[in-house]
């Protein structure tokens, strides 16, 4: 079976942002965004120490660092893979994807939706800012957050 990579972007959307698959319709006919809309990068911590590299991840090992150490998968695909963690203090959503371009073009579909995302090499982690920058001192990556108008 294939699954048309607009369609599996709209079906991400919509488990992430608790958004319904019509509102992520814009990516099924190839209307996206701009990238850089409402997005504001999170500054490095002043004083302390600039946080490693983000190195590629999976799913689990995301979770493994959030405490989460069996994130319940929620798409499983080809082009990405979506878990949801649920600790006993916070909630986070863990995407990895198979190319770069796939990851921002998701980034791309959730712009308008608002939101706090940690963007490492062909993963995101999709929770509160607090979590995202606590998570960023361990794995790496850039905080990016947009404003839904």
């Amino acid at each position: 079976m294939t699954i048309h990579p607009g369609k599996l972007l709209g079906v991400a959307c919509a488990v992430v942002l608790g958004a319904s698959l019509s509102a992520c319709g814009a990516s099924e006919t190839g209307a996206r965004p701009p990238a850089a809309h409402h997005a504001h990068a999170a500054p490095a911590p002043a004083g302390g120490p600039p946080a490693p590299a983000a190195a590629q991840a999976s799913v689990e090992q995301l979770g493994a660092a959030l405490g989460c150490p069996r994130p319940s998968v929620q798409i499983d695909a080809e082009e990405l893979r979506q878990a949801a963690c649920q600790t006993s203090s916070n909630r986070a959503t863990l995407v990895t994807f198979a190319t770069g371009k796939g990851q921002r073009d998701w980034l791309d579909a959730a712009q308008p939706y608002g939101g706090s995302y940690l963007v490492g090499e062909r993963w995101v982690v999709v929770s509160e800012p607090p979590v995202l920058e606590s998570l960023r001192t361990r794995l790496g990556g850039v905080i990016e957050s947009t404003r839904h108008h």
